[in-house]
C-alpha cells in the first residue's frame, strides 16, 4: 500500500524589496519528522553575490524540528508557521505517494528536477554558447566564414584546426593582418571545477603560436557574470596568461567592444 507524504517546494526571498523569489529545496513530512533538502542554495550566490550557508542551515535545523504534521497540512499552517524566516518560505503544499524507499527518494528527485533545480547542460553545450553568440555577432557584421572557406578568403574562421595530431581546434582564427587565434571559455551557469577547462583553451594558443610562429596574436575570450568573477579568477588568470593579457569577458559591454576591435 502506498503511503502519502505532504512536501513543500522551499522559496528563498533575500531582498523583500527586489522581490525576486528563487526555488531552493523542498520540504517533505514523513513519519520521522520533516526531511530537508536544500539542494539549490548557489542560486542565491548569483542573485545576491554572495553565500547563504550559514543561515539556511540554521533554518534547516530550525524546520527539521518543528511540527511536521501540521506544518505541511494546508497553506493556512504554513502562513501560520513559527519557523518562517526574512529569507526562507514555503510554498503551496503539494502530495506524492510510494510504496517503498526506493519509490520515495525517485518521487523526491523528481520534485527537486521539476521544481528546484536548474536544467543541466552538458560542457559541450555550455562552450557552444558563447560560440554560438559570438558567431551571430561575426555572421551580423559579415566577417563570418562559411563552411569550407580558409583564411586567405578574409573572413573568420570556426572550429579552426591548429594541430590535426594534436587533435587541437580554436574556436576561431582570422588573418587580416597577421594571423589571429581566438579561444573562448564558457563560464556561466558552472558551480566550479573549469580549472582543466581553462588549461585546455590556454594550451590551444600556446600550440597556435608553436606552430604558426610568434607573430600570432592570441585572443581569450571568456563568459562570466559579475557574480562569479571571485569564483573563477584563477581560470581567468590561466586563459590571460596564455592570452598574453589579451583577454575579454564576453558579458562586460566594454570587454565585448574591446575583442571586436582586437578581432577585426
Amino acid at each position: 500500500m502506498a503511503h502519502s507524504y505532504k512536501f513543500s517546494v522551499i522559496q528563498a526571498r533575500p531582498d523583500a524589496m527586489r522581490g525576486e523569489r528563487v526555488n531552493v529545496g523542498v520540504a517533505i513530512a514523513t513519519p520521522d519528522g520533516l526531511d530537508v533538502r536544500l539542494t539549490e542554495l548557489r542560486k542565491l550566490l548569483h542573485v545576491t553575490g554572495h553565500k547563504w550557508d550559514e543561515i539556511a542551515e540554521a533554518y534547516r535545523e530550525a524546520l527539521t524540528k518543528s511540527n511536521a504534521s501540521l506544518l505541511l497540512t494546508d497553506r493556512e499552517s504554513i502562513k501560520r508557521d513559527p519557523m518562517q524566516s526574512e529569507v526562507f518560505v514555503l510554498g503551496r503544499p503539494g502530495e506524492i505517494h510510494a510504496r517503498s524507499r526506493e519509490e520515495y527518494e525517485k518521487a523526491v528527485r523528481k520534485i527537486l528536477s521539476t521544481f528546484v533545480e536548474k536544467p543541466s547542460l552538458s560542457r559541450k553545450e555550455k562552450q557552444q554558447k558563447i560560440n554560438t553568440e559570438i558567431s551571430a555577432m561575426l555572421r551580423q557584421v559579415g566577417v563570418l566564414g562559411e563552411r569550407g572557406q580558409g583564411l586567405d578568403e578574409g573572413k573568420v574562421i570556426p572550429k579552426f584546426v591548429v594541430s590535426k595530431d594534436k587533435e587541437i581546434v580554436a574556436d576561431f582564427a582570422y588573418k587580416p593582418n597577421g594571423l589571429k587565434v581566438v579561444s573562448t571559455l564558457e563560464l556561466r551557469g558552472m558551480p566550479s571545477g573549469a580549472h582543466s577547462k581553462a588549461c585546455e583553451k590556454g594550451a590551444t594558443l600556446y600550440f597556435a603560436k608553436q606552430r604558426f610562429g610568434s607573430d600570432v596574436k592570441p585572443l581569450g575570450v571568456y563568459a562570466v557574470t559579475s557574480e562569479q568573477l571571485v569564483m573563477f579568477k584563477g581560470e581567468i588568470e590561466i586563459l590571460t596568461s596564455f592570452a598574453e593579457g589579451n583577454s575579454f569577458n564576453w558579458l562586460d559591454p566594454t570587454d565585448r567592444q574591446k575583442f571586436k576591435a582586437a578581432l577585426y
